[in-house]
């Protein structure tokens, strides 16, 4: 665990702002169709964003393809949302769980306590206490298994209406199906869950960008258990390893706020009104709503720079503004742009919509008067 310095940024401008959806591969699908006892789908939609508080353990595979390119420090980052991530979890509740990422060399576990957050590394013996709140951190493992995917999807849509799809039986279980398209114009074009039908807790999810064949990212159990996890299980192993060493949490909070907050962003982007204040950062500003919407991060002069040269090298498109310059990549369900205006002003542009929507933002940007606060 490392604090995040300000030139940090340019090297992670491409997952900056995912929120982790933030990809498919067909052998993954061993189950068929069957018959389940089907609640209906604005019932089990209910079920699933109520299913924080049902514990469950179980071994589950995420398989992601954004396409996102490998960055200096962030190799977990970018290996996580596009690669292959095998997990055991142990889950009580929001506040009492643990997820251990199975390598070919050993395991990463993440102890979620009532005192706070511990990692183990199996391979180095190292067992560490992270100190400190993140509001805002860099995606985890455990985010992309099936029940925490599912939750914070659906609650970033919750007024878009889902429909019955047929059952799969997923780790045994007989698990009914809901579909949700996202009604307003996204980069994410369905997303399919498949859940225990008597708890809610979700045991597969799908998720396809708009216009595309097939799922990009699919999560799902392969062993699966209501039973409620033991203390033991979920006490993190200080015994085992000689002791405990501190880390402060990453400072991502602290990197994103290095732009002063002079002046004012617009009250809307290309017809996206901007939303309410993101908190604890004042300088973001965050445009439409559910999955239908991105975020404008004001970024330091030479970190914005760094960012323009990344993106470049990583295969981003120029966008034509009247003012300055600006830089387009787009990948599976998320499109990135950096953006100059004048010197000193550079913004890092990011979110589910289409490359045309950003374009807009850029021009509209580059062409706006500041309110000074």
């Amino acid at each position: 665990m490392r604090t995040i310095r300000r030139g940090t940024i340019g090297r992670w401008a491409l997952v900056a702002a995912i929120a982790a959806v933030l990809a498919s591969i067909p052998s993954i699908v061993a189950s068929l169709p069957i018959s389940a006892a089907d609640p209906g789908a604005s019932v089990l939609r209910q079920r699933i964003v109520d299913s924080a508080d049902q514990p469950y353990t179980g071994y589950a595979r995420s398989q992601s393809e954004l396409g996102l390119p490998s960055l200096p420090d962030l190799s977990d980052v970018t290996s996580l949302l596009s690669g292959l991530t095998d997990m055991r979890v142990w889950y009580r509740s929001p506040s009492l769980n643990r997820v251990d990422v199975l390598t070919g060399i050993g395991e990463r576990d993440v102890y979620q306590t009532r005192d706070g957050l511990f990692t183990w590394d199996y391979a180095s013996n190292l067992l560490t206490e992270v100190v400190g709140t993140e509001l805002i951190r860099l995606p985890r493992a455990g985010d992309l298994l099936p029940p925490e995917l599912a939750r914070r999807i659906l609650s970033m849509d919750p007024g878009d209406p889902v429909v019955s799809i047929p059952a799969l039986k997923v780790a045994g279980i007989a698990a009914a199906g809901i579909r949700l398209r996202p009604a307003a114009t996204t980069t994410v074009g369905q997303v399919d869950i498949w859940a225990d039908p008597a708890s809610g807790i979700p045991l597969r999810v799908e998720v396809t960008p708009r216009g595309a064949s097939k799922p990009i990212i699919i999560s799902q159990f392969f062993d699966f258990s209501r039973s409620n996890p033991s203390d033991d299980t979920l006490s993190p192993p200080v015994a085992a390893a000689g002791g405990v060493s501190v880390a402060p949490a990453p400072d991502i909070l602290r990197a994103l706020n290095q732009v002063p907050n002079f002046f004012t962003l617009p009250s809307a982007l290309d017809g996206y009104v901007r939303q309410a204040q993101l908190p604890g950062l004042p300088s973001v500003g965050r445009y439409g709503v559910g999955l239908a919407s991105f975020v404008v991060l004001p970024l330091p002069r030479n970190v914005g720079l760094s960012a323009i040269d990344t993106m470049t090298k990583a295969g981003g498109v120029s966008v034509p503004v009247t003012r300055g310059r600006a830089v387009l990549i787009q990948i599976p369900l998320l499109t990135v742009m950096v953006e100059q205006v004048g010197y000193r002003r550079m913004y890092l542009v990011a979110g589910f919509v289409d490359h045309t929507v950003l374009a807009q933002a850029a021009s509209e940007l580059s062409t706006y008067r500041r309110v000074f606060r």
